[in-house]
């Protein structure tokens, strides 16, 4: 039995500290060069739905083909208005000592993606990670997602459908634009031929098929010069030099070369693809697009709706303060008569745990359900409270 692929989270941050400008970009569909941190990131242009039917056919197309961050293979993709959810078995393996056997466990592993929280859309490539090695990584606010895939072919896939659908839910997405990103230089660089003094910055990547590519911008550069401009510092080169250039001319010093300079040119605006007014998930009919906003449908089988009586949304500011770091979901609705209402659950209550275990989402809420009565830690007005839901079959 294979073991998980895991890559260092700070390897998978450091890619998502590109510079950013509100454009797209366009893939080179070569295999990449690998960058110091063995992730590598193209510059890639998404091609835009012109409605969502297709967007979402394309994503449940591809189920079984796809793998969550752990490595357990998407079985179904859910999709409305208001974010992607998947779920699929991952295998976890512990080492438990020298001398006795790994124990191996299949655990559930969700990827919750809601599109109102997705500030940047990612496609990678990532060194040793076995039959899935092309990714696309979804920063969100608090995080990121990531799926596997095991070829660029699919990842397009999966990149284009995902955009699509967070543009078609209302929001909007930021693409890079130069394609590098940079630290500031340090007293630690002036190993560097011909750097004096720790003014500058460095470059720590360069995408894949980028203008920085291809004005031979280089990683472990160090940047002193922008168009004939000095650079002391990334905030400067960011505030005062950049705003507004459509090319960069950088000089930079390498060791064991001549200093050089890098000629960056940016594509003109009209380059970039424009969404179609069709891609909206308004234009839908039918109960994809009439969900309400918050609410997050049931675990286990996506497409049943929840049963118990009760609806479940994120918490809110002030609910995450209330839990102190904990996770949780927060009821959003209660249907009159359900079996939550007659237990004495109420609208604004957080369900900590559930039958001792905690609520990591309100999508996984579904797996920790059992047959007949299921007992709920509740925090409500502060104070947390044990309640007793249902003496029968639940079905959620």
């Amino acid at each position: 039995m294979s073991r998980i692929f895991r890559v260092p989270v700070m390897a998978c941050m450091a890619i998502l500290s590109l510079v950013f400008q509100p454009v797209a970009a366009k893939a080179l569909l070569s295999q990449p060069d690998l960058s110091p941190y063995n992730i590598v990131e193209y510059w890639y242009l998404p091609a835009f739905y012109q409605t969502v039917e297709p967007a979402m056919g394309a994503l449940k197309n591809l189920q079984g083909k796809v793998a969550g961050w752990q490595g357990g293979m998407v079985r179904q993709f859910d999709v409305d208005a208001f974010g992607l959810r998947t779920v699929g078995t991952a295998q976890v393996v512990t080492q438990t000592g020298l001398f006795t056997p790994d124990k191996v466990e299949d655990v559930q592993e969700w990827t919750v993606i809601p599109f109102a929280e997705v500030k940047n859309l990612h496609l990678v490539f990532i060194e040793n990670s076995g039959s899935h090695p092309f990714c696309v990584m979804a920063d969100l606010k608090n995080g990121i997602e990531i799926f596997r895939t095991p070829d660029f072919e699919t990842a397009s896939t999966v990149y284009n459908a995902l955009a699509s659908l967070i543009v078609a839910s209302g929001n909007s997405l930021t693409f890079p634009g130069l394609g590098a990103s940079f630290r500031d230089i340090t007293p630690k660089d002036l190993w560097i031929p011909g750097l004096k003094e720790a003014k500058g910055m460095i470059v720590t990547a360069v995408m894949k098929g980028s203008p920085a590519e291809k004005g031979d911008l280089r990683v472990r550069d160090a940047v002193i010069m922008c168009n004939d401009l000095p650079v002391e510092s990334f905030d400067q080169w960011s505030e005062k030099i950049k705003p507004g250039a459509g090319s960069f001319d950088f000089k930079v010093l390498r060791k064991s070369e001549p200093p050089a300079v890098c000629k960056v040119l940016l594509p003109p605006d009209d380059y970039y693809p424009v969404p179609p007014g069709s891609l909206s998930f308004k234009a839908m009919k039918g109960p994809v697009a009439a969900q309400k906003p918050g609410i997050v449908p049931a675990a286990g089988n996506l497409e049943t709706p929840p049963k118990m009586g009760f609806s479940l949304r994120y918490p809110g500011e002030d609910e995450k303060k209330a839990l102190g770091g904990k996770s949780g979901a927060v009821i959003a609705e209660l249907v009159p008569g359900g079996l939550a209402e007659k237990a004495g659950l109420q609208i604004g209550d957080i369900l900590v745990e559930c039958n001792d275990k905690a609520i990591q989402t309100p999508e996984t809420l579904g797996a920790l359900l059992e047959p007949g009565e299921n007992v709920f830690l509740v925090i409500r007005n502060g104070q947390s409270m044990s309640m007793k839901v249902g003496a029968n079959l639940v079905i959620y």
